[in-house]
């Protein structure tokens, strides 16, 4: 009696599954469910998305938390949980992509959210196929990214794939990598972002001549790049959250007057905040004396499509003439590059 109960209990269950994932897929919905270890009871489970500037959360009933977001793009949604804070006093950041309308399940520990599984999202499960295969060390990054990419180019994570790890390949190859994917994906915000990278890429390798731009400093006045021709020019991408960013602005204050004015040598600090506030905040704080502009137009920024950008600190020392002659000299290497470099003048 006890085992035919249980039968109904879990044909009860399916069914209940089937007609929430139908309702979500015809309604333009994405449906939420996690599973946790019912300890997690009352804790709250938080969503944030800055593409979308979606945000949201639920709490923890009977070892299951719920939520309803509606479907307007392909995007990746980010979790972290309040039980996660309050062990680490931070969290890190949980990614999910999302294709669709659907239902997607959400199982792990909310203590560590980074490491749950993830089960209704078909380029969720791609990417954990990228990741798989890259724990085997002798397999080349760039060819399993290739891969990937060509047999599942009608799929919004071969575009994250592309744009997050198509840096393993030169700029030309990725950006023939590109033209697999279908038109409908290019168009999706990390296709996009990934063909403007491969084109910042060839833009900004060395050797290459820097195309003008303008930005606002902390005045809201323009700066064109143009305006600092017949120096060499340190660009610096930061923001006011990276730490190693803070960290190498000692740095540059040591390496600033040994070669403003004398060797005809600048520092352009451009901050890739979106909040104007927090960099405006960060410049008070540090007390910066070289030029400071801001680029916070994210991927339709120059710090993406003319630089390709993706990691911050990023720095490009630039001739007079305006070609790009290194790039990510940081601490003893920047000053000793600059001491060689004004030492044969």
């Amino acid at each position: 009696m006890v085992e035919q109960f249980r039968k109904i209990q879990t044909t009860a269950v399916l069914i209940l599954m089937t007609i929430v994932t139908s309702f979500a897929q015809n309604s333009k919905i994405i449906v939420l469910m996690g599973k946790v270890d019912p300890k997690y009871d009352g804790t709250k489970v938080f969503l944030y998305n800055r593409l979308t500037n979606e945000n949201d959360s639920a709490t923890v009933v009977d070892g299951q938390w719920r939520m309803e977001r509606p479907f307007t793009v392909p995007t990746r949604h980010m979790f972290y949980s309040e039980a996660e804070m309050k062990k680490y006093n931070g969290y890190s950041p949980f990614g999910v992509l999302i294709d669709g309308p659907g239902t997607i399940q959400i199982e792990g520990d909310l203590q560590s959210f980074s490491a749950s599984q993830i089960t209704g999202s078909r380029s969720q499960e791609l990417l954990n196929t990228y990741l798989t295969l890259m724990q085997d060390k002798k397999q080349d990054e760039s060819s399993i990214v290739k891969e990937l990419v060509s047999k599942n180019g009608n799929t919004f994570g071969a575009a994250f794939l592309l744009d997050r790890y198509g840096k393993s390949m030169q700029p030309e190859e990725a950006l023939k990598v590109y033209e697999l994917l279908t038109p409908e994906i290019q168009q999706t915000v990390y296709g996009k972002s990934a063909f403007d990278q491969f084109q910042g890429a060839i833009r900004s390798r060395v050797g290459a001549t820097v195309k003008d731009f303008s930005l606002l400093n902390e005045e809201g006045k323009n700066v064109q790049f143009s305006s600092l021709k017949g120096n060499y020019v340190l660009l610096d991408f930061w923001a006011s959250w990276c730490v190693p960013c803070i960290e190498e602005f000692k740095n540059f204050k040591e390496i600033y007057p040994q070669f403003k004015g004398k060797k005809n040598f600048e520092i352009v600090s451009i901050s890739v905040d979106r909040d104007e506030k927090s960099w405006k905040n960060s410049l008070k704080n540090h007390q910066l004396p070289w030029v400071q502009l801001i680029d916070g137009q994210g991927d339709k920024g120059i710090s993406i499509n003319q630089f390709a950008v993706k990691a911050l600190p990023t720095t490009f020392l630039i001739d007079p003439n305006g070609k790009i002659i290194a790039r990510d000299l940081r601490g003893k290497d920047l000053e000793l590059y600059l001491t060689r470099l004004f030492g044969n003048q």
